[in-house]
């Protein structure tokens, strides 16, 4: 995750500055991630419901680069990781919900 901030590579302290640590870390994320997309398609939900959840993914897009950049600007002038922290934590839930809505079956009416 800290390689997201620019803050791993050969300065990182301990682990996080192993390449391999991090490679890995990747490959968890996707196992993760193939895993939930695959649970989240024995559900059903509405169409209706699928239709708001992509409208504010295109909203969120926005917030969340906005967040984003002023995560790096606090980052750069201060060397607090804490505003790009949030921004990321937050963009990721929200991947977790619109993979949900994407991958789970639109309900029959």
């Amino acid at each position: 995750m800290l390689a997201l901030f620019g803050s791993s590579g050969p300065a990182a302290p301990g682990i996080w500055g192993n390449g391999l640590f991090t490679f890995l870390m990747v490959l968890l994320g996707i196992f993760i991630f193939v895993k939930f997309c695959g649970w989240a398609k024995k559900f059903q939900l509405s169409a209706g419901f699928k239709k708001i959840i992509f409208i504010l993914t295109g909203v969120g897009l926005v917030v969340f680069n906005i967040m984003y950049s002023m995560g790096n600007k606090q980052l750069a002038s201060s060397g607090d990781l804490n505003g790009a922290l949030v921004a990321f934590l937050a963009s990721m839930v929200w991947v977790f919900i619109f993979a949900f809505a994407l991958m789970a079956e639109t309900k029959a009416e």
